[in-house]
């Protein structure tokens, strides 16, 4: 049996493990999980879990991970948090017999990170990224903004690093601030209002000022061998203030992510982001790890994080795609747990205060003293329902 650490990562892993779970029929695979919080819902899942500190430097988080792959006899390294940095030192992990299960080299997860950069490299896709500028100083705002304005109804602005949509506006040209505020409006700006602030700051990090792509959304869950595409499940997800989302098969996005898979020596599980436009299907990013939503893809026919794991461990399958069922609508339902997370009494001042938190272990040389907590799933939710996928 080998034992596969994911360290800290989304709370969608509790979706990956149970998929993997449910491939792994002969038990190759035991899931070590780590996280700072202990009431993490992806220790549920796993086999084993344990706390991992917080606030590290970058330094003593790969000394950190090296030692609990030296220590707690790791067999893989499923990374999550600072993949990128343990990705450009991966020769450290293999010198301990661990691979990395990274989804590209350093470089390439650098190129990813930094849209602006990246956005200038897909330019040679069939899909191409949405019309953008890149912007760094307040002077490069107002002849950017004409010149796509006159191109394209609406726009609106992105950090170029960052995830989870975080720093995203749609600019409003027609809103003042305070009826945006008062109408709940929180992801658009108007427009003078973002010029105030950006002439106030006069530089800043890379901004994307970009048109507004306002059709259908795509998240595109696909596995690759390093040189070519292994599978892939399309999701259209549902218009706002719709549930649920809908597997299909568009030529198009199918195309795009096999050339994208090819150029950048994509391995293992990642996710693409597409949207259409006035002007077509449009590229919004690459992911390079598993989606939010992968466990909508536990009903399409393909067990995409069991086939990465297995194919990045023990060879991928070779011929065509797998199949998907396409055209099935599938609803997120969430569950509630029960969780059980051990508790330290503190003694504050005279009276003693219980306080449910666990302390974590810290450095590699203390991990002759950390035991990890092997957890017995005593409920299983039913078959068949997709679960927690924030």
């Amino acid at each position: 049996m080998r034992r596969i650490w994911f360290n800290r990562t989304f709370s969608s892993v509790r979706a990956l493990f149970e998929l993997i779970r449910q491939g792994d029929t002969a038990s190759a695979y035991r899931l070590f999980c780590t996280h700072p919080h202990p009431s993490f819902p992806g220790f549920d899942l796993a086999d084993e879990w344990a706390l991992e500190p917080a606030d590290l430097s970058d330094e003593d988080y790969l000394e950190y991970c090296l030692g609990v792959c030296r220590e707690q006899r790791v067999d893989a390294f499923w990374p999550g948090k600072a993949a990128e940095l343990i990705a450009r030192h991966q020769a450290r992990f293999a010198a301990l017999g661990v691979p990395v299960l990274a989804v590209a080299d350093a470089d390439t997860l650098a190129l990813l990170r930094d849209k602006a950069r990246f956005y200038d490299r897909a330019q040679a896709f069939s899909v191409p990224p949405p019309a953008h500028r890149c912007l760094t100083v307040a002077t490069e705002f107002e002849p950017a903004y004409a010149a796509l304005r006159t191109l394209h109804s609406r726009l609106c602005v992105k950090p170029a690093e960052g995830v989870n949509g975080i720093g995203f506006r749609v600019i409003d040209e027609q809103r003042s601030g305070l009826e945006l505020w008062l109408q709940g409006a929180l992801h658009t700006m108007d427009l003078p209002s973002l010029r105030q602030l950006l002439q106030a700051a006069e530089s800043f990090p890379p901004l994307l000022l970009m048109e507004y792509l306002d059709g259908p959304e795509y998240s595109v869950d696909a596995i690759g061998d390093g040189r070519k595409l292994v599978a892939l499940v399309q999701r259209e997800k549902a218009p706002t203030g719709a549930y649920g989302q809908r597997i299909v098969a568009l030529p198009a996005i199918e195309q795009a992510v096999s050339e994208m898979t090819a150029a950048l020596g994509l391995r293992g599980l990642f996710n693409v982001q597409f949207r259409e436009g006035e002007s077509g299907l449009r590229l919004l990013e690459i992911n390079p790890r598993f989606a939010g939503g992968i466990g909508y893809t536990g009903l399409t026919g393909v067990n995409l994080p069991y086939v990465a794991l297995h194919g990045l461990l023990q060879g991928f399958p070779t011929g065509e795609l797998p199949a998907v069922a396409i055209g099935m609508r599938i609803l997120e339902v969430s569950q509630v747990r029960r969780v059980e997370v051990p508790a330290i009494t503190n003694k504050v001042g005279s009276s003693e205060r219980s306080e449910r938190r666990a302390e974590p272990f810290v450095t590699a040389d203390l991990m002759d003293s950390f035991s990890s907590v092997a957890r017995t799933i005593s409920a299983r939710l039913p078959e068949g329902i997709v679960k927690e996928a924030p």
